[in-house]
């Protein structure tokens, strides 16, 4: 015994460090200085200032460390910690899986309980769980990164420092500063776990997402990943999705990529924006190849830059841009558009129309006054009507007045630089009625000369023959 030591009660138990002591039990080994083993069997300790509460085969090395109970639990690290729990055992056999218990190597490091856990980082944490799934290799939870954590689950491993695993099934965290928060094992078919490689990243649950690049966010679901490039990208959930551009993001869905700088898929399934800052809402086989393009429902490919491609479900084929900046769009509902907030006024294209309509209901009209079609008429007359270019085409050719010459003469329309087409036809329509009033009235003169005419003609031959019999005579 040693100096000051205590010897409690059991058998074949040694206290040989000075202010040592074992309470009770058998083969325990208190051996430096102030160590205390309570009771249980095969416990020892070798360092000083240590404590082992009871359990079998438990075993500290490190000053300052401390067992609370369990089986085969080991405590290397400076004011190491291990609470109980230890070896695990093979449930349908019975019998010890050969396998360590607990182990605290780093320094003041935790293990809470469960069953062969392992913290070798310094200042990090298991709180519990271990080998669950005795097919896992190797099994239990495992820490080595510095002031790191494990909560719980069974066989999830974090490497790199300042790291977290909530809980869940053989996840994986490599980064610095990263987070695993749950799920991880399902069957193969999905692979086998979630996994973080990269620093300052996030997958909060799920299974089989990874993560490589640093400052990358994946929130749930299956089988997600984020590559090499895909720096500071997210993908929200759904499953089988990719993002591989730097700020690139996908929010869900299924079988949806983000392969460019800030491209965004929104949702749906199998669509893919490849193009710097392209965006897909959601839908279905879509596909954003331009940069700053959009293509939204249902093969809507937006190939070209700036081009915006929105296409119904109601045909196989699919709807592309064919150049930069376009606005392609496939409803064969028809195309609405509104201008009040009672969706009445505004204009329609039919389905399977080529032509625009506008409302001109009389009930959804005020301020009607009657026309002076001559009037009108006269106004355009005077009219000047030019042949010209708008100077954004290139060589396109038009005809018709100029929107200033149009207001002096009618005042119509909102300002002296726009012609609505309603005004210009309706314009139009008041000459046409006052040339029809001229026409009527020229063939009501011409008919009233024709009936002179043939007067004029009865008279004349009539007195042809007159002079005719005068002359015979």
């Amino acid at each position: 015994m040693g100096f000051l030591s205590f010897l409690g009660g059991g058998g074949s138990n040694v206290a040989s460090g000075a202010g040592s002591a074992v309470l009770a039990g058998g083969g325990n080994d208190a051996c430096s200085a102030d160590d205390v083993v309570g009771g249980g069997l095969y416990n020892g300790i070798s360092a000083p200032e240590a404590f082992i509460g009871g359990g079998y085969g438990n075993g500290i090395s490190g000053q300052d460390d401390f067992i609370g109970a369990g089986s085969s639990n080991a405590a290397s690290g400076y004011g190491a910690f291990v609470g109980a729990g230890g070896e695990a055992y093979a449930a349908d056999q019975g019998t010890s899986l050969s396998q360590p218990g607990n182990v605290a190597s780093g320094e003041d490091a935790f293990v809470g309980a469960g069953d062969e856990n392992q913290v070798s980082g310094e200042g990090s944490f298991i709180g519990a769980g271990g080998s669950l799934n005795a097919a896992l290799s190797p099994p239990g939870n495992h820490v080595s990164g510095q002031d790191s954590f494990i909560g719980a689950g069974d066989g999830n491993a974090v490497i790199g420092s300042l790291s977290v695993v909530a809980g869940g099934i053989d996840n994986a965290v490599n980064g610095i500063g990263s987070f695993v928060g749950a799920g991880g094992y399902l069957p193969p078919t999905y692979g086998a776990y979630n996994y973080v490689e990269g620093d300052d990243s996030f997958i909060g649950a799920g299974d089989a997402n990874q993560i490589v690049p640093n400052d990358a966010f994946i929130g749930g679901g299956v089988s997600n990943n984020i590559t090499a490039a895909g720096t500071k990208a997210t993908i929200a959930g759904g499953g089988r999705n990719t993002v591989a551009g730097e700020y690139g993001a996908v929010a869900g869905g299924y079988l949806n990529s983000a392969s460019a700088t800030a491209a965004t898929v929104g949702g749906g399934s199998s669509s893919s924006a490849t193009g710097q800052y392209a965006t897909i809402p959601g839908g279905y086989l879509n596909a954003a190849s331009g940069i700053g393009s959009f293509a939204a429902g249902t093969q809507a490919k937006a190939r070209h830059n700036g081009a915006f491609v929105w296409s119904d479900n109601s045909g196989s084929a699919e709807v592309q841009s064919t150049a930069p900046y376009q606005f392609v769009a496939r409803a064969s509902g028809g195309f609405y558009l509104y201008t009040d907030a009672t969706s009445k006024t505004g204009v329609r294209l039919s389905p399977g129309s080529g032509a625009w309509s506008s409302l001109s209901d009389r009930s959804m009209k005020s301020g009607v006054v009657a026309l002076d079609d001559a009037a009108v008429l006269a106004k355009v007359a005077a009219l000047p009507v030019s042949e010209w270019s708008y100077t954004s085409e290139r060589g396109v050719r038009h005809v018709g007045p100029m929107a200033q010459d149009f207001y002096a003469a009618f005042r119509v329309g909102e300002d002296d630089r726009h012609i609505t087409s309603i005004d210009e036809d309706g314009v139009a329509l008041a000459a046409i009625k006052a040339l029809a009033a001229q026409n009527q009235r020229l063939q009501t003169q011409t008919r009233g000369l024709h009936a002179e005419n043939r007067e004029l003609r009865a008279r004349l031959a009539a007195l042809e023959r007159a002079v005719a019999a005068l002359a015979a005579r």
